[in-house]
């Protein structure tokens, strides 16, 4: 493979380069070297453009062009030169890229219509199916999208009704629900916390220091039966019956008493503090030491009422 040589370029003090063979001649031609500028291929051995052989031919070429005859004056010749050396420079070449450098045929040319290439009908098909592609995606994005909010909607509405909504059941409200013991017969001790025993018939009953509390006794017959220090604390004793009952020392704090049957019953030293007295009789009932509603302790000889 044939090096090619390139060369430096020195005028004055300055040197240039290095620069092929043909791009001195061409710039030469053009009149951006002289033929006193020096050149050398090494920087150590310099002579005249002109006494270089290889920067002559396309100079001698131009030189024979610009030679005038009968049928091309030298004028002629000149302005042909002269347009010859402009095309020849790429320095001097419109820059089409500038509105101002452009002709009009040009600039219509470079309309936005005339640079959009048809499409390929291949290609057009395969863009098309494409962006159906990419919509059917979309909308099963969509799709999925809305029933998982759905689902979630409803999973919210189901959960504020198991919480907020549920049927109310009184005993489930107001009672922890039965206990093991609300099954078995009255007896003394027995505990029957939150039992509902409403409307029984324990007439008579052993119930003496038994644990009633929050239990449900509304409308039940408790006459004469035996409640000493039994706990009825929080119990529904409603329409109960307790005449002739014994409840001495019972707790009966924050009972419900509406419209209970307390007549002749013993209610020494009872706690009926924060109890439900409307509609209750205690006619004949023995309140003697009985702490009464508003914490008041009852006298010794209180009888139907607490003195």
């Amino acid at each position: 493979m044939k090096m090619q040589t390139l060369w430096f370029i020195r005028r004055g003090e300055k040197i240039s380069g290095p620069f092929p063979a043909k791009l001195i001649s061409h710039d030469w031609m053009l009149g951006r070297f002289l033929a006193t500028d020096e050149a050398s291929s090494d920087q150590v051995f310099w002579a005249p453009l002109d006494a270089i052989p290889e920067f002559r031919p396309q100079i001698g070429v131009i030189k024979y062009r610009i030679v005038g005859t009968a049928d091309a004056p030298l004028d002629w010749v000149h302005e042909r030169r002269a347009a010859a050396l402009r095309w020849f420079d790429e320095r001097h070449q419109r820059d089409r890229r500038d509105p101002n450098e452009t002709s009009l045929s040009d600039r219509n040319r470079r309309t936005p219509e005339r640079r959009v290439h048809p499409e390929n009908p291949e290609w057009s098909e395969l863009r098309l199916h494409h962006a159906d592609l990419e919509a059917e995606r979309m909308r099963r994005r969509d799709h999925f999208i809305g029933i998982g909010l759905v689902l979630l909607a409803l999973l919210g509405l189901v959960l504020y009704a198991v919480f907020n909504l549920s049927p109310v059941n009184p005993i489930k409200v107001d009672f922890r629900g039965p206990n093991a013991a609300c099954s078995q017969p009255a007896a003394a001790q027995i505990d029957w916390t939150h039992c509902d025993k409403s409307g029984s018939w324990l007439k008579a009953a052993d119930l003496s220091s038994a644990m009633l509390k929050s239990a449900r006794f509304n409308a039940a017959n408790l006459s004469q039966s035996n409640l000493s220090y039994a706990i009825l604390a929080g119990s529904d004793l409603s329409f109960a019956n307790l005449a002739q009952a014994k409840l001495i020392g019972a707790n009966l704090t924050s009972t419900n008493l509406q419209n209970a049957d307390l007549s002749n019953a013993d209610l020494r030293y009872a706690d009926l503090r924060n109890a439900q007295l409307s509609g209750a009789t205690f006619l004949g009932a023995r309140l003697d030491e009985a702490t009464w509603v508003d914490g008041r302790k009852c006298a010794s000889i209180s009888v139907g009422e607490c003195q």
